[in-house]
């Protein structure tokens, strides 16, 4: 053989090695579907609850025993297929919804994110179907903002089509692609409470950027259109008047530009301000909107992951829901030991009477760590 091939053949041979070990490289920084055995998950034990009623806008639940509607809420984990950081995610999700038991299970957005995620999205919903919990909640900015990803609206699709999701997009012609209602009732019938779930998209587009005022030194969130507010009045007009005078919780993912008025007040009901404030970048008109109303009486959110506090403002609670991943910023990125993570869950007891008691629970607590 010449001593020019026997080059060319080495030559060959080291890129084809080479392209080997970066395909490898690559191959291993690609999101992944959730590394985690759902079919050993143990369904929990409780009450039961069902469905009794729904349509494209409405979901109607009832509790089949006396006491407390009780709620989890997770938000902001981030689920991006990174086999560490989502495995302790779904993880310590579960052990929560196994020790707590609720009634129902609500997410704040950007719970499934990343590209390749077609698979995750079945995989979460089969979390909880392996749990037997009912569950719903909105999507954030981050789902569908990769050009991987499946769309916001297949995502919903995807999570409506099992069993135990009461999501929805929504009635046809709003905006947005999760604006519905989660109707609660109680072992006797009545309504204990009503949960107003509402789509706040991700940036905001030129449209609005051109004809709203954009609030200075503002990240370009965005948040419920108009329409969106529009149905949310028409719906809790309609619900006065099948259920009375009723209380409601409103959860979105981003929050509203009060949150920003609030803080001002110093009234912190818990937890603590540490980082700006990304609310919806412009003043919508919700906040108004809700106390018009007169039906609702505590907004949740996520977005920000440092943030965790609750502040009532004009007779209104509003809060954040305890930052729940471990796959996106937290305080582990300024360097504060795992102790101080603030990584957990929010849990509501809705009562029969309208009123309900939240608590705040740290998985470093809960752990140890």
């Amino acid at each position: 053989m010449k001593k020019k091939t026997k080059i060319l053949l080495c030559v060959l041979c080291a890129a084809v090695v080479l392209l080997a070990v970066a395909g490898v490289i690559v191959c291993s920084k690609l999101p992944r579907a959730l590394n985690y055995p759902i079919k050993e998950i143990k369904p929990i034990e409780h009450g039961t609850v069902s469905i009794v009623a729904e349509g494209d806008d409405m979901v109607t639940l009832q509790k089949g025993d006396a006491g407390a509607f009780k709620v989890l809420m997770f938000t902001d984990q981030h689920l991006d297929g990174n086999n560490k950081t989502s495995y302790k995610t779904v993880e310590r999700m579960v052990d929560a919804i196994q020790n707590e038991q609720p009634d129902l299970v609500l997410v704040g957005g950007d719970n499934v994110t990343s590209g390749l995620n077609k698979k995750r999205a079945n995989q979460y919903a089969q979390i909880f179907e392996q749990l037997g919990v009912y569950w719903g909640g909105v999507l954030g900015n981050h789902e569908g903002d990769n050009p991987y990803s499946v769309s916001r609206s297949e995502m919903v699709d995807i999570f409506a089509s099992y069993d135990h999701c009461v999501m929805r997009k929504g009635v046809a012609g709003i905006d947005g692609d999760c604006n519905y209602v989660i109707r609660l009732l109680g072992h006797d019938g009545k309504q204990m409470q009503t949960i107003f779930c509402l789509d706040t998209f991700d940036e905001i587009g030129d449209e609005i950027l051109n004809s709203k005022t954009i609030f200075s030194n503002k990240s370009p969130y965005d948040g419920a259109h108009e329409n969106q507010i529009e149905w949310y009045r028409q719906t809790a007009a309609e619900l006065k008047e099948l259920d009375g005078d009723y209380r409601s919780i409103l959860l979105q993912h981003i929050p509203l530009p009060a949150f920003d008025k609030a803080i001002e007040t110093k009234l912190f009901l818990y937890g603590d301000k540490r980082e700006n404030i990304c609310s919806t970048c412009y003043e919508n008109g919700l906040f108004d909107a809700i106390k018009e109303t007169g039906v609702t009486q505590a907004v949740f959110c996520g977005h920000d992951h440092l943030n965790n506090f609750g502040v009532e403002y004009e007779g209104i609670l509003l809060s954040y829901i305890e930052p729940s991943g471990y796959g996106a910023y937290g305080m582990g990125k300024r360097g504060a030991p795992e102790s101080e993570w603030l990584q957990g869950y929010t849990v509501l007891d809705l009562l029969p009477d309208g009123t309900f008691s939240q608590r705040q629970e740290r998985y470093a607590q809960i752990y140890n760590d």
